[in-house]
């Protein structure tokens, strides 16, 4: 008798690894009172998650991506001629 590998023909769970988009606010911070918060990395079980850390006390917390862009958020400012 030969051995045979059988192979089912199911997906894996995972799914499969994407660049994140959000890498781009990694190191941005802002001052909150005598708080700095810091984006630290983008959260390992969401991608469309960052991982935040608080100075201060060296908390650190998970929120939206999209509600630190809006922190972030810089408006374009006409020169004056």
């Amino acid at each position: 008798m030969h051995a045979q590998q059988i192979t089912f023909p199911f997906r894996s769970q995972r799914p499969a690894r994407r660049d994140a988009p959000h890498t781009d606010l990694i190191g941005r911070s802002y001052k909150d009172g005598r708080a700095t918060m810091t984006v630290t990395g983008v959260c390992q079980n969401d991608i469309n998650r960052v991982m935040v850390e608080r100075d201060l006390d060296g908390r650190a917390w998970s929120m939206p991506a999209w509600l630190m862009r809006l922190i972030f958020f810089e408006k374009k400012r006409k020169r004056a001629a």
